[in-house]
């Protein structure tokens, strides 16, 4: 295992807020979150203009090319900042986006919104791997599980400030001015990415050559890494099961509310937020503890999901598994820091980003099949035994016993 906590962090500032580099690159990630939810409301909302209730079938398609950009191309990322360095990498990404998200704003046809999601989509998997890749440099080991939690928590909390504000500027200017306010979210970010340093002092922009699988193979070679990747397909069967069958068990099962199908999915964001600031205010011997209870409490949320009848005891559920998923979120990337030197990082966070959203490319899919044929509670019980499965390389020898925390 190999301990990685320089790059210019040092010893971490008594404060995280204290450390400028991070409040600057927080301030920039947070920033383009919102404006993806924002940007993530008008899609909708063109979509449904071009197409008319064809909308979810386009938006389904985008969010293939979405799975399949960040399976196949994300890799990239880590040959990309070694030719460009990692700044250069994240502001490029930023000023692609710009340009894409602004181009939603004219578009008026449907090979125009893949054809721009396709370039918004790439945008993210060569910034989000390289942007992580650069935090645990920044901040040292002590500090960064409160990074990772601070990150969770304004994901969490983009997904609800986004709409809000999507439904402000709809009311000021019109559904498509909200591409231009996501736009100016990646403008401004790229604008605070250039205010601080990135790279490690003294790196080369050009470096060695790095054989593209390698990120790839350290992941599957290391055990450190390869636990990692079994956290992220946990969370994909329990998450992707909930963004994609819950709404058929709300609205269309139980005949409820779009109110209420909005609660439930908060539920979901609410347990993620304070998964990771529970996790992040504990000290060391309780994270592991907490870690050891993310599996049963993922198997908990299935069976309760699964017995289920009414939309508060699913809430409930979705409260437990939002916090678990947060949990091994943080533990996984702790686990990448902790495994990775400063050099090979961005190769080691670009596979796990495309190896990771694999999982995914499989949850969605096969969880709306079986809940449109089978419906949502038997649904839960085939995906509570898929969710086994993952413990399957913990009886297969040495090799694959992996901890539950890092």
């Amino acid at each position: 295992m190999t301990s990685s906590t320089s790059g210019g962090a040092g010893d971490p500032s008594p404060s995280l807020w204290a450390n400028r580099r991070f409040t600057t690159l927080f301030t920039a990630h947070v920033t383009s979150l919102v404006g993806s939810g924002i940007g993530s409301v008008a899609l909708a909302l063109l979509a449904e203009k071009i197409v008319g209730a064809s909308a979810a079938t386009v938006l389904a398609l985008t969010l293939t090319i979405r799975i399949a950009i960040f399976v196949f191309i994300a890799p990239l990322a880590g040959q990309l900042a070694d030719r460009l360095g990692r700044k250069a990498t994240m502001l490029l990404m930023d000023f692609l986006r710009v340009i894409v998200v602004s181009g939603f704003f004219f578009a008026n046809a449907l090979w125009q919104i893949y054809l721009l999601a396709f370039l918004m989509h790439l945008g993210s998997a060569l910034f989000t791997p390289v942007y992580k890749a650069v935090i645990p440099g920044i901040v040292g080991e002590t500090q960064y599980p409160k990074a990772l939690a601070f990150g969770t928590v304004a994901y969490d909390l983009s997904n609800i400030a986004g709409p809000s504000l999507a439904a402000l500027v709809i009311a000021l200017a019109g559904f498509r001015g909200n591409f231009i306010v996501d736009a100016a979210t990646f403008l401004l970010s790229a604008i605070l990415i250039l205010t601080i340093r990135i790279d490690p002092p003294g790196a080369a922009v050009e470096k060695p050559k790095t054989e593209f699988l390698y990120g790839a193979k350290k992941m599957l070679t290391v055990p450190g890494l390869l636990a990692s990747l079994f956290f992220a397909l946990r969370v994909s069967i329990v998450g992707g099961l909930a963004l994609v069958a819950t709404v058929n068990f709300v609205k269309i099962e139980l005949g409820l509310s779009d109110m209420l199908y909005a609660w439930t999915m908060t539920a979901l964001g609410v347990g993620s937020a304070a998964g990771a600031l529970i996790y992040a205010s504990i000290g060391t011997a309780w994270q592991d503890r907490l870690g050891k209870c993310v599996l049963p409490g993922f198997f908990f949320a299935l069976v309760l999901a699964a017995l289920s009848t009414n939309a508060t005891t699913l809430m409930i559920a979705w409260v437990v598994s939002g916090a678990g998923q947060s949990i091994y979120g943080i533990i996984s990337n702790r686990l990448l820091a902790a495994n990775s030197s400063e050099e090979d990082r961005p190769h080691i966070y670009a596979a796990h980003f495309s190896l990771s959203h694999a999982g995914w490319g499989i949850t969605y899919p096969l969880s709306g099949l079986l809940a449109t044929h089978l419906g949502f509670q038997p649904t839960c019980w085939i995906f509570a035994g898929i969710l086994a499965l993952t413990l399957l390389p913990y009886l297969a020898g040495a090799r694959f016993r992996m901890p539950e925390s890092a």
